[in-house]
Formats: structure tokens, C-alpha cells, sequence
């Protein structure tokens, strides 16, 4: 996995000495797939999502009169976890996956072989491109699920008289003010770059016409693992800063 992420920068390194040679169609055709196919569901799981998060701050804290807090809750809640989180399983779980079986498919029928034989490297033409346009996905669809969770969260408000939506989204604001937004937006660009490195990977190593679902299964399973220690090691770094 380490020589492969080499060779992935190696190649992301070609491609700023030499912008044509990014397969530019490929990837926007991965960031519709991956980013504009996914838009309804990821939005609709946000909104209820930032529902949730408003019903759970209610209960915990209007037996301390801090209802006009529950937006700076949600918001948070939400820009430092619930999008990213949400955005990174939904990536690994439809991109990541499709990405092993793709490549997976290729190289059992000979494809990337047959590149490599043509001198065309496979992972400047294959790999990189899904993995810029899992990025560009990631960092699109996060600040759809942190606009949609808040949305979900302002429902609450129909239930607290002395909180209007105004008030609500004035809260909002004040808790993006700071550099909570920049920690969010920089864990779905490491999140959705290591789900396309793992899944490319995955993919790149089958070797067998049985392995494939085996393949996506695991690309999924490992995607998962690194996305909760690394959002364990930014939440550590964050908050004892």
C-alpha cells in the first residue's frame, strides 16, 4: 500500500509537470458518479440526521434554559463530525467499493496488463484521475451534508417558542465563524483520498475472477477502519489544542 501511494504521488507529480496528461473526461466522469449521483441520498441522511442532533440537544439542554445554544450544537456537531463521517462512509461505501471492482475486473481480463505493455502507466491513467475526483466529490458533498444537517436541525425550532429561524441560523453562523469549518473540510479531503487509494489498491491486487466481491468488500472494511482512526487522531489534535 505504501509503494502504491508512491506511485500515485509520482504520478500526481507528472500530471503538475505536465497538466495534459490528466485523463480529465475520466475524472469528471468519477465526480458526477461519485459526487452528483449521490446528492439526494446524502442530503436527505443529513437532514434527518441534523433532526436528530436538534431533538438530543432539546432533551439535554432546556432543563438549563440554554435553548438558544442548540444551534451552535448542531452546527458543530456537524461540521466537525456528522458531515464528514456521513460523507466518508457514503463515499467508501458506493465509490470506494465500485473502484475495486472496476479495476478489479480490468486487471483480471488483462486490461492493465495490456497497458503496461503499451508503456502507458495504469495509475497516472486510472488510478489518479478517481482518486482527484473522490476528493473534489468529498469536499462538494460535505458542505451539502453540514448544509442540510443545519436545515434538519432548524426543525426543532417549531417546538421552542423563544427560538426563531432567524435566531437559529444567526447561531449557526456564529459557530462556522471559526476554524472548526477548515478541521471538516481538511478530514473529507484525507478521508476521501485514502477511500480512492484503497479502493484503487484493491482493486489493482486481484488476481482472480472469484476475488472481486471480495475485493470491494474489503476496500470498504479497511476505508472504514482508517476514516474512525484518523478521525480519532484529528479530534484528539482539535480539542487538546
Amino acid at each position: 500500500m505504501t509503494m502504491f501511494t508512491g506511485s500515485v504521488l509520482l504520478a500526481a507529480g507528472a500530471v503538475v509537470r505536465r497538466p495534459r496528461r490528466l485523463g480529465l473526461k475520466e475524472m469528471l466522469f468519477h465526480l458526477q458518479s461519485a459526487g452528483a449521483d449521490a446528492v439526494v441520498l446524502l442530503a436527505g441522511l443529513s437532514f434527518l440526521m441534523g433532526f436528530v442532533i436538534g431533538i438530543q440537544a432539546i432533551a439535554t439542554m432546556s432543563p438549563f434554559g440554554a435553548e438558544a445554544r442548540i444551534a451552535r450544537v448542531v452546527t458543530t456537531i456537524t461540521m466537525l463530525e456528522i458531515g464528514p463521517l456521513l460523507t466518508a462512509i457514503l463515499l467508501a461505501g458506493r465509490s470506494g467499493s465500485a473502484f475495486a471492482v472496476q479495476l478489479g475486473a480490468m486487471k483480471i481480463r488483462g486490461e492493465i496488463d495490456g497497458l503496461r505493455a503499451s508503456g502507458i502507466d495504469p495509475v497516472g491513467d486510472l488510478v489518479l484521475p478517481r482518486v482527484l475526483a473522490l476528493v473534489a466529490a468529498g469536499l462538494l458533498l460535505v458542505m451539502i451534508t453540514t448544509a442540510f444537517s443545519i436545515l434538519g436541525g432548524m426543525v426543532i425550532t417549531l417546538w421552542i417558542p423563544n427560538l426563531s429561524f432567524l435566531a437559529y441560523l444567526v447561531g449557526a453562523a456564529d459557530a462556522m465563524s471559526g476554524v472548526g469549518l477548515f478541521v471538516g473540510l481538511a478530514k473529507i479531503v484525507v478521508f476521501s483520498g485514502l477511500i480512492g487509494l484503497i479502493g484503487c489498491f484493491q482493486g489493482m491486487r486481484m488476481g482472480e475472477s472469484a476475488a472481486s466481491g471480495e475485493g470491494a468488500s474489503s476496500s470498504f472494511v479497511v476505508s472504514l477502519m482508517y476514516i474512525v482512526l484518523i478521525d480519532t487522531l484529528f479530534s484528539f489534535i482539535y480539542h487538546i489544542n
